[in-house]
């Protein structure tokens, strides 16, 4: 290990992710006069946003579907650019990404070099219908080919350990990503601001919101979430759904659910937004059903802008919702748990009003910068203990 650069390459599935979650990271990096290249996917349908300036990119062909041959190319590629372009840190974040690290890693030469994977929620740690053995056979061979393995939570943490050395896991001690807290703040929506938005989406300015953000996927509860509305029936309500559909994923609707989507007034598909917050700040609750998160943005979103959340007792989901404070969390993931929950909610507002001032009040702990900091610091820290490894003549893997 030669000369004082700290080369960051960062591995993400899609260029939407990276600029989603980890671009304040590369900046931040780059910051301290240090180089960063991004090898990602190409940017999901439809959205787009400006690359960082002083930030590189490695295109790879799209494999977040976990496409075998998409992988297999991937991981060769990324092999090919860590040999020539030499990093010191190689982050993978997500479960496809950390694939891919490790196939490059297998093929790679030995390389004074710290290898990390983040895993945003592990397949190893899931259960029931929607865990594949064999995903988690692979994650967690992935995850014993890194130096380093990055979980957002304890479950996760007990998942692993029975493949992975303790001293090689760390949990991430902020409140998982975290989000932007300056762009999901209530004040910059007032009533007034609301009010039109609303208008503009055709919901009455006295209805009852319901709103789901995130992936059209059965695992992540959208068809629960949909379900539960239906099944509430409550006068003056209308159900926003922000988001793409996703082709990989089941949605697990049926075919007369789907055409409720399309058939009933009371659905606002507003699809992809690349300004979640103006939209999710006319809501009067936020629906994340989801039994497979790491540590759920959404719903720190929603709460940073001080709207209740109804979720469910699972891993992330209850770190990040406080259960009768600033949201509802549900024993199970069924609709008609959904159902009882929007109707309590519909007919007290004054309750509403209560968690959504505790909402507001807690936003705090989901500052992105938390995040940005711990990451930064752990990797300077890294980067000197592997300094200090190589200094001393020590092998060069850890």
């Amino acid at each position: 290990m030669s000369g004082d650069n700290c080369r960051l390459l960062l591995v993400v599935p899609s260029g939407t992710s990276f600029l989603t979650f980890f671009r304040e990271v590369a900046v931040g990096w780059r910051a301290r006069g240090e180089d960063v290249t991004v090898a990602t996917g190409p940017e999901l349908p439809g959205h787009s946003r400006p690359w960082p300036s002083g930030i590189n990119r490695l295109p790879l062909p799209a494999f977040r579907t976990g496409a075998p041959w998409n992988l297999a190319v991937a991981g060769w590629q990324l092999a090919r650019f860590v040999s020539r372009w030499n990093p010191t840190i190689v982050h993978a974040h997500f479960a496809a990404a950390v694939l891919v690290a490790a196939v490059a890693k297998s093929v790679s030469p030995p390389r004074p070099r710290l290898w990390i994977g983040t895993y945003h929620g592990m397949h190893l740690a899931a259960s029931g219908d929607h865990r594949s053995p064999l995903v988690a056979r692979v994650e967690a061979w992935a995850a014993q080919r890194m130096d380093r393995v990055c979980v957002l939570n304890d479950e996760d943490q007990l998942a692993i350990r029975s493949y992975v050395s303790d001293n090689r896991v760390r949990v991430v001690p902020t409140c998982g990503l975290g989000c932007d807290i300056a762009a999901f703040d209530a004040s910059r929506y007032p009533r007034s601001v609301r009010d039109a938005t609303r208008a503009r989406l055709g919901i009455a300015p006295n209805a009852f919101v319901v709103a789901y953000v995130g992936r059209r996927t059965a695992f992540k509860g959208f068809d629960i979430a949909v379900r539960g509305f239906l099944e509430a029936s409550i006068d003056q309500s209308a159900m926003l759904i922000v988001g793409s559909p996703d082709r990989t994923h089941a949605h697990g609707l049926s075919a007369a659910e789907c055409d409720a989507l399309t058939s009933d007034r009371r659905f606002v598909d507003v699809g992809w937004q690349n300004d979640v917050a103006p939209v999710l700040a006319v809501a009067d609750v936020c629906l994340l059903p989801s039994t497979r998160e790491g540590m759920p943005v959404t719903a720190m979103e929603a709460l940073s802008l001080g709207v209740p959340v109804v979720t469910v007792d699972a891993r992330g989901c209850r770190d990040v919702v406080r259960d009768g404070v600033d949201g509802v969390v549900m024993p199970e993931a069924r609709a008609d748990l959904v159902a009882a929950v929007l109707r309590g909610l519909a007919a007290d507002r004054s309750r509403l009003d209560t968690m959504a001032a505790a909402a507001i009040g807690g936003r705090g702990r989901f500052d992105r910068s938390h995040y940005v900091n711990d990451e930064i610091t752990f990797y300077a820290r890294e980067v000197a203990r592997l300094r200090d490894r190589a200094d001393h003549g020590t092998r060069t893997t850890l």
